[in-house]
């Protein structure tokens, strides 16, 4: 969960050192959020608030890495692991909200929150750099949903502008990276 917003956390909270203390490897943390973000599908659907799911993921993502750097293990293979579990628990969370709101809307969710991915990998294999291009990383977009389901909480009629507004960023940060990214590329 690389981006803005943790490396503003960075500048608060020394994450590498709380990752010193997670006594279970970094690819079984990474593994665990998939595990609770499925568990999450089924709970909520059962009734059970969405926001202590949201909220679990977004941990566990953020110290998955302060483990892996923590105990000398970062590499190629785990940042595959993360990466491809992160689409997954991507897809998760947004079915949290499948019962709830135009399906849809969950739909065009999913393919923004997947593009912004998509884009910055592909830019990425062709050798630019995309790192601080654009908006929505996945901190912002695990904190938007958080913040999303706890308005639902106490206002169940605003989860469905939330979702619009959500779907409407995604998409739209997804086109602004790939704009940028082709421009650079035609240079």
């Amino acid at each position: 969960m690389e981006g803005a917003v943790i490396e503003k956390l960075r500048k608060y909270v020394n994450l590498d050192r709380i990752g010193a203390y997670i006594p279970i490897p970094a690819d079984a943390v990474t593994a665990l959020s998939l595990v609770v973000a499925l568990l999450g599908v089924f709970l909520t659907w059962s009734g059970w608030p969405l926001w202590p799911f949201i909220a679990a993921v977004g941990a566990l993502d953020v110290v998955d890495g302060a483990v892996a750097r923590a105990r000398g293990t970062a590499g190629r293979p785990g940042a595959l692991l993360d990466s491809t579990l992160d689409r997954y628990t991507d897809a998760l969370i947004l079915l949290y909200f499948y019962p709830s709101v135009p399906h849809l809307l969950v739909y065009a969710s999913l393919v923004g929150t997947f593009l912004i991915s998509y884009v910055r990998a592909r830019a990425e294999s062709l050798g630019l750099s995309m790192r601080g291009v654009g908006f929505m990383e996945r901190a912002e977009r695990i904190l938007y949903l958080l913040a999303a389901s706890l308005v639902g909480l106490f206002a169940r009629e605003a989860l469905v502008p939330a979702l619009y507004l959500y779907a409407a960023l995604v998409n739209a940060a997804a086109a602004y990276r790939f704009l940028a990214a082709y421009r650079a590329l035609k240079r």
